[in-house]
């Protein structure tokens, strides 16, 4: 009974006449089934009676209306888009509106705008009267960072019978920079993890490393390396050593921005949680005063103190965009570029690097790099057959992330336990 069903199937679904898709496609066109009626009308009024040649005329003004008023419609719009703000992070709304002046006395109806906003959907506007401006609003919610709109934003319309699309372009006051989503990390790595910059420590200030500045119950978070176990077993509960902080600590974080290493497209590949997950640990030891820096592809981004500094790091993020050339070519460039910029740098740093399964066999952005190091290596597809690689091997400690349908909880889970572990 199965296979039946899967002949049937494959006789209702199989092409057999793939020469033949060139007419279909053309007789699904609206223009094709008027040309069909209007040389029916013609016929009709030579061999049948010439009151049929009202309905060919009739047809001809429908086919020139729906070809001409599109075009003369949109000769008199001109249309400007602005956002309201700025910059907003992957998954905030954000207000934007379109202003469209009609300078003809007639309304023009059925227009739209069309352009990358992230979904393919056009944005359908309603009727601007003659002589007049229109002002339009919506809320816009970004799914993924990026410079917005992606493509020029055009306006668009096909009234009255869609025939015909006439389009003009639209002026974008400012572009919208959307941030990757960041993902708050409440505790860090402790002081033995990480390395200062200098040895000049602030006793005004309570951190992770330098002297010991005093003693305070443990708190949900606290690594187990700054137990006082012997204030513990004096007051029979976890009390923990607090430090002094640097001034000035540093940390380096490294992700593999080499498309042929990454999984999927879009919001869910690993690249973008790659970036997502950089700018997260980034930001988190900005807050904390750190000396950062970003390293991928062929850019290294040290992280300015302040809010400018992370402004300017989050940008460069936002407009990141991995190399669409050929794969070989680009991963030869790729590593070359690595290997440069590896060598100028300080390789005694702590690393963080951020890559897959299919990087941890190339490795092309941190072959180089020597000293300890903590590995965050997505499988999103619990891949077992292919790159696979013994964690033991990585020089350092290694979280691997095998998500399911929450890979923000993964992460911040992983995180959270490897920091407490200490």
């Amino acid at each position: 009974m199965q296979s039946l069903w899967n002949v049937a199937a494959w006789v209702v679904t199989h092409d057999f006449c793939p020469w033949a898709n060139a007419w279909c496609y053309w007789v699904k066109k609206p223009i094709a089934i008027l040309a069909v009626a209007f040389v029916a009308a013609i016929a009709c009024a030579v061999f049948v009676n010439p009151v049929a040649l009202i309905s060919g005329v009739a047809i001809l003004g429908v086919i020139g209306l729906g070809y001409g008023w599109p075009a003369v419609s949109i000769r008199g719009l001109t249309a400007q888009l602005r956002f309201h703000e700025r910059r907003v992070s992957a998954g905030e709304s954000v207000r934007a509106s379109v202003s469209v002046r009609n300078v003809w006395p007639w309304p023009v109806w059925g227009i739209c705008l069309t352009g990358d906003f992230g979904t393919e959907a056009a944005i359908a506007l309603a009727r601007v009267a003659g002589w007049s401006v229109a002002d339009f609003s919506w809320e816009f919610v970004p799914t993924c960072r990026g410079e917005y709109p992606r493509t020029p934003v055009r306006l668009v319309t096909a009234f009255p019978f869609g025939l015909r699309e006439a389009s003009c372009e639209v002026v974008v006051e400012r572009p919208l920079i959307v941030w990757p989503d960041i993902v708050p990390l409440g505790t860090l790595l402790d002081a033995a993890e990480t390395r200062p910059a200098d040895d000049t420590f602030a006793a005004q200030r309570v951190g992770d490393s330098g002297d010991m500045a005093g003693t305070r119950p443990f708190r949900n978070g606290d690594s187990l390396r700054r137990v006082h176990w012997a204030q513990t077993a004096r007051t029979g509960a976890m009390v923990v050593c607090e430090r002094e902080s640097p001034v000035l600590a540093a940390v380096r974080v490294v992700f593999d921005s080499d498309p042929a290493v990454h999984d999927g497209d879009g919001t869910t590949g690993t690249l973008e949680w790659s970036i997502r997950i950089a700018a997260s640990v980034c930001s988190a030891y900005h807050r904390h005063n750190a000396r950062v820096e970003c390293c991928f592809g062929h850019e290294t981004i040290p992280v300015a103190p302040g809010p400018e500094g992370r402004r300017y790091f989050l940008d460069r993020l936002a407009r990141f965009q991995p190399c669409r050339h050929e794969a070989k070519d680009c991963q030869h460039e790729h590593a070359a570029h690595v290997c440069r910029r590896i060598h100028h740098r300080d390789c005694g740093v702590f690393q963080i690097t951020i890559t897959t399964a299919g990087g941890t066999v190339s490795r092309t952005e941190h072959r180089h790099v020597h000293g300890d190091q903590l590995w965050i290596v997505l499988d999103p597809q619990h891949r077992e057959d292919r790159h696979t690689m013994d964690p033991m091997i990585l020089p350092g400690r290694v979280i691997r992330l095998a998500w399911g349908s929450d890979p923000r909880e993964s992460f911040c889970q992983a995180w959270r336990s490897i920091c407490r572990a200490g």
